[in-house]
């Protein structure tokens, strides 16, 4: 368009056409004995043997800015996760993607650790909604604030494309605390190798 609104509109969106906002509710009915105790999902008052619950209401914003090679240089995450018990953050982080070498990712903010397999799966893609009793005890609401440096080679063709390197250091009491209580640190390494193409099937 050739009129000064139309070309404003259009502006914005190239600045903004890279936002995203998804989310999902997860409602509940629960009938158990008055009293009873849950381990994830909140014991039962003394005098109540059933109850509706939102088990899960998250809604996440994402934003990623691209090069003039459309290539990632940032992505933004926030994400909440509401309930009748209150409000809390559940991502709020950065990530920087170096686009020289195109192998390196660096992030920082409250998100995952990369520690094991389910722990950074999101619950739609697990096959199941909950993640495992080991999880949930060793890695305690699964977030956590700190930075991390990852290997992960973008460009096709390169040798080490399967190859995903992950190496973070964290408060260590994630989501569980107000803020750091001590001079330590956690040090979370991953290694990982993405799925490749072997003849007569992937492996």
């Amino acid at each position: 368009t050739t009129k000064d609104m139309g070309k404003g509109l259009i502006s914005i969106y190239k600045r903004f056409d890279h936002i995203r906002i998804s989310g999902y509710m997860q409602p509940q009915f629960q009938v158990a004995h008055k009293g009873a105790k849950s381990y994830a999902g909140g014991d039962f008052p003394a005098n109540a043997n059933s109850r509706f619950m939102l088990r899960r209401g998250r809604i996440r914003f994402d934003y990623a800015r691209f090069n003039e090679n459309d290539k990632p240089s940032l992505q933004f995450a926030f994400q909440f996760d509401g309930t009748e018990r209150g409000v809390n953050i559940r991502d709020f982080w950065g990530r920087f993607f170096e686009n020289k070498s195109e192998v390196f990712i660096v992030t920082a903010g409250m998100f995952a650790r990369p520690f094991g397999y389910e722990i950074n799966v999101s619950s739609s893609d697990r096959e199941t909604p909950e993640r495992g009793r080991m999880s949930q005890i060793l890695m305690r609401t699964e977030r956590d604030l700190g930075g991390m440096i990852s290997f992960e080679p973008r460009k096709k063709g390169h040798p080490l494309a399967h190859l995903k390197i992950d190496l973070g250091v964290f408060n260590g009491q994630g989501l569980t605390g107000p803020g750091e209580y001590d001079s330590y640190k956690d040090l979370i390494a991953r290694i990982s190798l993405r799925p490749y193409q072997l003849s007569g099937g992937w492996h």
